[in-house]
């Protein structure tokens, strides 16, 4: 790509920190990109902006020059510099020059020791840098559609990727309409009329710092609402001043049949924004996280990044609160929301006095929002993120790993170190890492995962180390895994005891608890038109299985089968309505739903059958009488019945509902239960929060032991009254050494 010649940096005393800077000259819009490097101590606090941007096709190059020479830039950070440039000479720059650091001109890439030098120091100099530079891409040049080319192979690929699974599975499993999901989506769904709304390029007077939208004309005023882009900075600012979502305009639900307005066209533009590949690339992570400061950039459009953290998780408070029953706003935003308030709340704890000083305790426990920097936290909430080089997905988030081993002492983020050599395969690096991890944190966290609904059969990963190649959305079952998870103890808080065998063989103890008799389809959908048929099925489905059970004769406990079954949706859980949002306190986000009579369960109850009328799903309520005040008004309002659909909504997602041999209803991984000679089955183990879904796949050689009983792990459960540790009461006596390949 590069044609320069580097002036070596100091690697050999890595404690001077040296990096190159980039100086970008002035110029008129259309001359040639002219730059210099210098290199410079880390050490001496340089001043300088970080770029963060997708290198995009190394077909696709423009020469610019650097000290002289010819550097051969992809266009994407072509057009990025130019933007830089055009801005030289505003009010926060001088009239000459900009100082920044890019990546790919400030390293040689072709030298493999400096790159692992330098990635080394990757959380260093965003961290320091005075500013953030995230650039989405530039604008197009004509009109576009709004699910755009990159969209459609996006669903293209993962099409063939889920229908080459299914098809090497069985015909049973649920077929995964991912086209129809994204066209159902309020914000790409199609409307009629010859006015279809295309993105189209904004307009750069609106974006100049002097512009005073209030001295327009009428044409103007009528340019102003058309510019989509700027009626998306309007609803970003109207959000992060804490506005209901029935009072913003930009938010209104329109049906489906009407044509496109400034509505629609906002949220559309806005999801164009949040689509861009940027958001997908792993390195932009730490990139937009790290900086204390930084500038979201698209074309000519510039958006405070703090001021769009804040929108958006006001958008997600109020929905999923007091702004519940806002027709339509479940179903807006999905992505950008999932996508964004993880960056949000590590960006805020990164920055917060309270978190730098934060204890160790804290960072180890997996209840506070420190434990979001865990490595299998990390790992589990950018896993739908993408790499050229898959052993990036691990290496990607290193910068921002936190916290010690409560048993050894030893800092997590010593546990990996970046290793590019060829003999360091992406499967080996995945192996060692999750090993590792088990091993640090004496925890199975790392292994709950969502199955292999998305694995390859043929791969060379073990079925205990799960595929961070694959971009894997959680779709809503993150806060699973990050809030819900810390909640149970099915180990009864027995520490992991694992080991390995050549690596692939992972070895523990636990006990048989239960199998899989039967299942029924899989919530695979995440538009709530698509959840409520799969919500009916599972009701039938239980209803049906413990009508059967009552025929036989069988006890079905002393509770009755309908709260079994609610409790089940909600993974026994209910999001608390005072911390329904993760910056605010993460320390008790969701709680378990109480066992004993009283008012808390009532109205827990209460806002289940609240939830399935606004839902219409009356035939799944437990039809008790309404709960009234002192007033004689309905005690249970919005929020409540917003906390409880959230905690359906993460429980759910990408899961199976299926019945136990022992008669117990769970909920599992997609591909748990299908016809196999011997039935899937359910073990604890020390270390794991939650049961296992695995499965028998025979006698199998374990070197040094001979022929040995193995198993797959199709992934973690929600078994319901088994949650609590009630499969560890005899652990010493039941337990058994399990091999998982």
């Amino acid at each position: 790509m590069a044609t320069i010649d580097h002036i070596p940096i100091n690697m050999r005393h890595p404690s001077q920190r040296e990096i190159r800077l980039l100086t970008l000259f002035n110029g008129k819009w259309d001359d040639k990109i002219k730059c210099k490097l210098d290199i410079v101590s880390l050490n001496d606090d340089p001043k300088y902006e970080a770029l963060s941007y997708v290198w995009g096709s190394s077909t696709d190059l423009v020469d610019i020059e650097v000290d002289g020479a010819t550097f051969s830039a992809t266009r994407n950070l072509y057009s990025a510099l130019r933007r830089l440039r055009e801005q030289i000479g505003s009010n926060e720059s001088n009239h000459d020059s900009r100082t920044l650091w890019v990546d790919a001109v400030c390293i040689d890439q072709e030298d493999a020791r400096e790159k692992r030098h330098q990635v080394q120091l990757m959380g260093d100099i965003y961290s320091q840098a005075t500013r953030g530079l995230l650039w989405l891409g530039e604008e197009p040049d004509e009109p576009q559609p709004i699910v755009s080319k990159e969209q459609e192979e996006e669903v293209a690929r993962l099409m063939k990727s889920s229908n080459d699974v299914l098809d090497g599975i069985s015909s049973s499993l649920p077929y995964l309409n991912i086209a129809k999901e994204l066209s159902s989506m309020p914000e790409v769904k199609p409307r009629p009329g010859a006015d279809d709304f295309r993105i189209t390029r904004t307009r750069p007077e609106h974006w100049d710092p002097g512009f005073d939208p209030t001295q327009l004309d009428e044409a103007g005023k009528l340019a102003l609402e058309a510019d989509s882009f700027y009626q998306v900075g309007c609803l970003l600012l109207t959000l992060g001043l804490g506005s209901h979502l029935n009072w913003i305009a930009h938010l209104q639900h329109e049906p489906v049949d009407a044509p496109a307005t400034f509505r629609t066209n906002t949220r559309q533009a806005l999801h164009w924004l949040g689509t861009r590949p940027w958001w997908s690339r792993i390195w932009t992570v730490q990139e937009c996280i790290l900086p204390r400061d930084s500038e979201l950039l698209y074309g000519a459009v510039r958006l405070s990044w703090g001021r769009f953290l804040t929108a958006i998780s006001n958008f997600q408070k109020h929905r999923t609160s007091c702004c519940a029953h806002v027709p339509g706003v479940n179903d807006m935003l999905n992505d950008l929301v999932d996508t964004v308030l993880p960056c949000l709340t590590l960006h805020q704890y990164c920055h917060h006095k309270d978190f730098t000083h934060a204890p160790v305790s804290d960072l180890d426990n997996p209840s506070h929002v420190t434990s979001l920097f865990r490595p299998e936290s990390l790992l589990w909430t950018f896993w739908h993120r993408e790499a050229t080089d898959p052993r990036d997905k691990i290496y990607g988030i290193l910068s921002l790993i936190k916290g010690r081993s409560a048993l050894t002492g030893q800092p997590a983020k010593e546990l990996i170190v970046p290793d590019y050599s060829p003999s360091m395969t992406f499967e080996k690096v995945y192996t060692e890492a999750v090993y590792s991890i088990i091993k640090h944190s004496a925890s199975l966290d790392i292994i709950s995962q969502l199955g292999m609904s998305t694995r390859s059969l043929d791969q060379k990963l073990p079925s205990w180390v799960p595929d961070f190649s694959q971009p894997t959305r959680f779709t809503g079952s993150l806060d699973r895994y990050l809030k819900q998870l810390p909640l149970y103890n099915a180990c009864a808080g027995k520490s992991a005891s694992v080991s390995t065998i050549e690596e692939n063989i992972l070895v523990l103890e636990g006990c048989l608890v239960d199998t899989i008799a039967n299942t029924s389809c899989s919530m695979l959908y995440r538009v709530e038109d698509s959840q409520r048929p799969v919500l009916k099925e599972w009701y039938t489905f239980a209803k049906g299985v413990y009508e059967e059970a009552a025929e036989r004769g069988a006890r079905s406990g002393e509770v009755h089968w309908t709260e079994r079954f609610w409790r089940t949706l909600c993974g026994d859980t209910v999001m608390i309505e005072q911390k329904a949002i993760l910056q605010e306190d993460f320390k008790a986000p969701l709680r378990r739903i109480p066992t004993v009579p009283g008012p808390g369960k009532q109205r827990d109850e209460a806002a289940f059958d609240f939830w399935c009328k606004a839902q219409r799903l009356n035939e799944l309520g437990i039809g008790l009488s309404p709960i009234t005040n002192d007033s004689g008004h309905n005690a249970v309002d919005d929020p409540a019945v917003g906390t409880i659909g959230h905690a359906i909504k993460i429980s759910t997602a990408i899961r199976r509902m299926f019945v136990s041999t022992e008669g117990r209803l769970g909920l599992g991984p997609p591909i748990a239960g299908l016809t196999y000679p011997q039935k899937d089955r359910i073990f604890v183990f020390p270390g794991g929060k939650t049961p296992f879904v695995l499965r028998y796949v025979g006698m199998r050689h374990v070197p040094g032991l001979g022929m040995q009983p193995c198993h797959q792990l199709l992934g973690d459960c929600y078994l319901d009254t088994f949650m609590d540790g009630e499969g560890m009461r005899n652990f010493e006596t039941q337990k058994q050494t399990v091999y998982i390949v």
